[in-house]
């Protein structure tokens, strides 16, 4: 396969992908991590709505808390393992020290270089939104090169293109990734995460979210993950519940740039510290989606999983609700 998978959101790009891979001309190959089925030419995804993040397959049954926190620790700039072993306890297989993760993508942006990229992203674009320099920088040649960690960065670097569309500065953003694994990388964690860091930079800039574009190097799957999950894909192409219209991604991330980063902070102080995290806060996805997610995944893992589906079909945001209540019920 060669060339772009153009799709409205994840699940489409997901649908098609799968197309792709069960039409064959994959090469075999082994890897670090097992065998893997790769396509011969970089592959390009462009997601026309990717703040339609939310991968609905029951087949390949997302964490959808993992993700949404994770997406949220990650314009925090945070890097301890804590927060992810938290949702996904097989993060710490990807700890160096069982401490820290080393290729935390947020940790780089806002601390790594001794510069915080995202501030200074955002800063650059509201001074001109059509600064051909924007640039996030993930991959550190002087530690990433030539390094034997167990983590270190498969999304290399991030681009920012403004465009005047009908009087409003649409900001594109396009992702490069060394090494993209579709099932768990590209279609899962990577469509959240990067959408999220694209929703967020378009808000504290004052533009209007555009096209997310993902251009995978080396695009594959694991051998061992896609055999039996593709035994379970449905044949043809499933209903995406954002183009039905049963659902809509209907919460903004950002909702206050002035207060975003604070209540994000204040967000993991009551996550890790029990800290009081009220419901007053400006940016309403705080109150809204993030505290009744982490409340009910608190109730799952006590056993008690009525009550966690109880408190997720509390959760404002629809696709985010519709994702949490699925996966719990699910786990019946």
């Amino acid at each position: 396969m060669t060339g772009t998978i153009t799709a409205r959101n994840v699940n489409e790009a997901f649908n098609i992908a799968v197309l792709s891979l069960r039409g064959g001309g994959l090469i075999e190959m082994p890897s670090r991590n097992g065998t893997v089925l790769m396509f011969r030419n970089p592959l390009v995804t462009a997601y026309k709505r990717p703040y339609e993040r939310v991968l609905l397959s029951p087949e390949r049954n997302c964490n959808p808390f993992f993700h949404f926190v994770e997406g949220l620790w990650m314009i925090a700039g945070r890097n301890d393992l804590a927060t992810l072993t938290e949702f996904a306890k097989k993060m710490a297989d990807f700890s160096d020290d069982g401490v820290l993760v080393n290729g935390a993508y947020g940790y780089r942006w806002r601390n790594w270089f001794d510069n915080d990229q995202l501030a200074t992203a955002v800063k650059l674009l509201k001074a001109n939104p059509y600064d051909r320099r924007v640039v996030l920088q993930m991959w550190d040649t002087t530690k990433d090169l030539d390094s034997s960690s167990k983590d270190v960065p498969c999304n290399t670097q991030v681009y920012f293109k403004a465009i005047p569309i009908n009087d409003q500065v649409v900001l594109d953003m396009t992702v490069t990734n060394r090494s993209n694994d579709l099932i768990w990388g590209a279609y899962g964690a990577n469509a959240v995460h990067f959408s999220m860091v694209h929703e967020y930079v378009a808000a504290m800039s004052g533009c209007r979210m555009g096209t997310y574009y993902q251009i995978s190097n080396n695009a594959h799957v694991y051998k061992e993950v896609w055999d039996p999950l593709e035994k379970k894909l449905p044949i043809g192409v499933p209903i995406d519940p954002y183009d039905s219209g049963e659902i809509e991604a209907n919460e903004a991330l950002v909702t206050d740039p002035e207060t975003f980063d604070l209540e994000l902070g204040l967000f993991f102080d009551w996550l890790h510290e029990g800290d009081f995290f009220g419901t007053s806060y400006s940016n309403r996805i705080f109150a809204g989606t993030a505290v009744p997610m982490v409340e009910s995944w608190w109730l799952w893992k006590e056993g008690m999983l009525n009550d966690a589906i109880d408190l997720a079909k509390t959760i404002k945001s629809l696709d985010w609700r519709k994702a949490c209540v699925e996966w719990l019920q699910r786990k019946k």
